[in-house]
């Protein structure tokens, strides 16, 4: 079956069986072209969950600057959160991405990897008082380094 429309410019023969088909695949193709693509919400959530990450580890570094932390604490605590910023630099690494925020998820993973590595050294050496404070400096300028890189998205 046909379909004649007519318009003052001419007329358009649709073939009325098709149109299923096309109800069905239009959709299905939008879809699929924005398979595989990270965007900005993800990314954000992301770069917040380092910032956070990086302000716990701050207030973890204080403590032990100040003598109010046991060892065995910030060796277990510190492992987990060292792991999170590991793994939140894992995701916005593997996810395909679009071209919009690549400078930014280059910049969360390198504060990520700064991050977890402030953490590892308290646990390598938290009896290092000096060191921890340092470290807790440095976790703060992070932490609102990724604050204010979420807010750009």
């Amino acid at each position: 079956m046909t379909l004649r429309i007519q318009h003052s410019r001419g007329g358009v023969e649709l073939d009325v069986r098709r149109i299923p088909v096309l109800l069905v695949l239009v959709p299905v193709v939008v879809l699929l072209s924005a398979c595989g693509q990270a965007h900005k919400p993800g990314v954000r959530a992301g770069i917040v969950e380092i910032a956070s990450i990086a302000a716990e580890s701050a207030l973890m570094a204080d403590d032990l600057a100040r003598g109010r932390s046991k060892i065995t604490f910030i060796r277990v605590h510190g492992a987990e959160l060292s792991a999170q910023a590991q793994h939140e630099a894992e995701k916005l690494n593997d996810d395909p991405v679009a071209p919009s925020v690549k400078s930014p998820i280059e910049t969360a993973i390198t504060l990520a990897s700064d991050i977890g590595g402030a953490i590892d050294e308290m646990r390598v050496s938290p009896q290092d008082r000096q060191q921890a404070r340092e470290d807790e400096a440095k976790l703060h300028d992070w932490a609102l380094k990724a604050r204010k890189l979420a807010e750009t998205l």
